[in-house]
């Protein structure tokens, strides 16, 4: 019984230290597909995480997200990173695209020597042609070579389309950061 009686006193007491921490407000919404954080029109192309801090020689991934996107049901992203610090381990594909019975086509090729990636992926939908909202077109794997800062910018060439191969304009792209220490 004594047992008993601590328990009912101690437990309150923990729960009172316990939940006495506030979340920091910092980097509480660092993620740049949070409409605070999303400066510019959509739809848009963007790198999540949009900032990196790994080791040189250390490796880590970041997505390609299409923003707010009406009716999509193809892409061409393009875009480049430095080839001097960064190396391209592999390049995979998003859930954007996804649907139950059938994967979507995607096709990726690495331009090493100019630091560029090319990425086509079409959706396949087994009930519908195509794809509104924002999501992940595909993931890429890196291993920062040296230290130092670098980025990912898309390039200009970068195209959406609806089902009817018309381009759907983008309106906004991100960039990506790495911080190779």
């Amino acid at each position: 019984m004594k047992t008993f009686r601590h328990l009912i006193i101690l437990v309150p007491i923990l729960l009172m230290f316990s939940c006495d921490n506030e979340i920091p407000e910092e980097d509480v919404f660092d993620n740049p597909l949070d409409e605070e954080e999303v400066t510019y029109e959509t739809p848009a192309l963007t790198f999540y995480p949009k900032e990196i801090e790994t080791n040189a020689g250390g490796s880590f991934s970041v997505e390609v997200f299409v923003l707010g996107v009406e009716n999509m049901s193809g892409s061409y992203v393009r875009f480049s990173f430095d080839k001097a610090r960064l190396q391209v381990v592999s390049v995979n594909v998003g859930s954007f695209f996804t649907d139950a019975e059938q994967a979507p086509v995607f096709i990726s090729e690495v331009d090493g020597a100019n630091g560029l990636i090319n990425i086509n992926t079409s959706f396949l939908g087994s009930d519908s042609v195509s794809v509104s909202g924002t999501g992940s077109l595909a993931e890429i794997v890196f291993t920062a070579l040296s230290a130092g800062n670098s980025t990912l910018s898309f390039d200009g060439a970068s195209e959406l389309v609806d089902k009817d191969d018309q381009t759907i304009e983008i309106k906004g792209f991100g960039e990506g950061l790495v911080n190779a220490q």
